[in-house]
């Protein structure tokens, strides 16, 4: 009996501290534009709206009335994105604060596992809340919050953070899946804010959760705030630009193998010497050069496009990143030419190659580029010079097989080179 009446004394405690709070504020910022509306008295959030009596409470249905305009509707990732942004901040500075965050259920919490233990050590505390569909390991500074399945915070994605010096939230509600969501695809219906009446009612609701007296924080330090911010916002656009690289790197690897299978189509006589100018135009390779294998321990180099050396020479199969690609019949990655037991002669002012075999149904020779900078080539690009190689691959075995019906001979003879 003693426990039910404290319960009930917390939050009426925390409700007069929580409107007192408001109402001081009132007296001198009313009029005043904050960032989201203009400040009213304390009835701007009825005491009403914060009786949970069933402790069902819907941190987003608290605020999505009052600031439909600011929400957006998110995906998985973007969602990761913004609370990375918030989580990095309190990494980044070491801010020894309480910090909330609501995973749903805890089979969501070990993608984040990682990170959590780096805020775990951090942190004064932090609590994550959800359905245990999943017994969380044991970390220090961790506390788990079971969530009833019915819960509303069961179809909620939020964060608080809430300090005189960073004060933040994010609240999301899951949209309902329908038909033009594919399979697996989960969007949230989003409000980030900095603003501290949000950040205060947020704070407010999720101490009557956790069944604590609420602390509304006296004295904020604007300066420290502002600071976090520009730090957040310089942060999310250096990503916005990483992104916009990364698609316009993208158009030009598509753009590349388009050319690539272009010319096949309309000029294969010229088909070697195309490839190394659009590898070296649109790729971006400042070396191309493209080598057959010979009979006799060598290969041969038809075309080079940019500093490359070498056009009509031969050189022996020991020798190169192609002699390699070739010898080994698979793609050779070079990050740094300096760490590199061997050297390139075709292409001295590179400092990182790729090279990839030409396989059809045997190796016929390879593809290779330079560029000046370390660590230039990646993943991507190593596929797209794989498939470039293909397609002059592909044109190989067409000529070879149409010339061996033309002759009489069996195709089946030709070997098939595996790797």
């Amino acid at each position: 009996m003693l426990w039910y009446l404290q319960r009930i004394f917390f939050k009426v405690v925390s409700l007069f501290l929580f409107q007192l709070t408001l109402f001081n504020r009132s007296r001198f910022l009313i009029g005043v534009d904050v960032g989201f509306e203009k400040l009213i008295p304390a009835v701007i959030f009825p005491q009403a709206s914060f009786v949970c009596t069933t402790m069902d409470i819907s941190l987003f249905r608290s605020i999505a009335g009052q600031y439909d305009n600011l929400r957006r509707t998110q995906s998985v990732d973007m969602m990761n994105v913004i609370s990375h942004q918030i989580e990095d901040q309190i990494i980044h500075h070491q801010l020894p604060v309480d910090f909330y965050a609501g995973f749903q259920r805890f089979s969501h919490f070990p993608d984040q596992l990682r990170r959590y233990s780096r805020l775990g050590a951090i942190c004064r505390r932090v609590y994550v809340l959800g359905i245990a569909d999943y017994q969380p390991p044991s970390i220090q500074g961790i506390e788990f919050i079971e969530l009833a399945p019915t819960s509303a915070l069961t179809r909620e994605w939020f964060l608080l953070v809430d300090t005189p010096d960073f004060w933040a939230t994010l609240v999301a509600q899951e949209i309902e899946r329908n038909r033009s969501f594919s399979k697996g695809e989960r969007q949230f219906d989003c409000f980030w804010s900095y603003d501290e009446v949000v950040v205060d009612r947020i704070s407010l609701l999720m101490s009557q959760i956790m069944e604590t007296l609420y602390k509304p924080v006296q004295q904020r330090h604007y300066g420290n705030q502002n600071n976090h911010i520009t730090e957040i916002n310089s942060r999310m656009l250096a990503n916005i630009e990483q992104s916009e690289q990364i698609s316009q790197r993208r158009w030009c690897l598509l753009q590349v193998l388009h050319e690539a299978t272009e010319i096949v189509a309309t000029s294969p006589a010229q088909l070697v010497n195309h490839i190394a100018a659009i590898l070296h135009s649109i790729f971006g390779a400042d070396g191309v050069l493209v080598a057959f294998k010979s009979n006799d321990g060598c290969y041969g180099i038809p075309a080079t496009a940019g500093d490359a050396n070498g056009k009509d020479w031969k050189m022996p199969l020991t020798k190169g990143i192609s002699g390699y690609a070739i010898q080994q019949a698979r793609v050779v990655h070079i990050q740094d030419t300096n760490q590199w037991q061997d050297s390139e002669a075709l292409m001295p002012s590179a400092r990182s190659l790729l090279a990839a075999p030409i396989v059809g149904r045997r190796v016929y020779g390879a593809i290779a580029v330079g560029a000046t900078k370390v660590n230039h080539w990646n993943t991507e690009d190593s596929k797209t010079l794989v498939a470039v190689a293909k397609i002059v691959a592909s044109y190989i075995d067409q000529i070879l097989l149409r010339t061996a019906h033309k002759n009489g001979q069996p195709t089946t003879g030709v070997p098939i080179v595996m790797g």
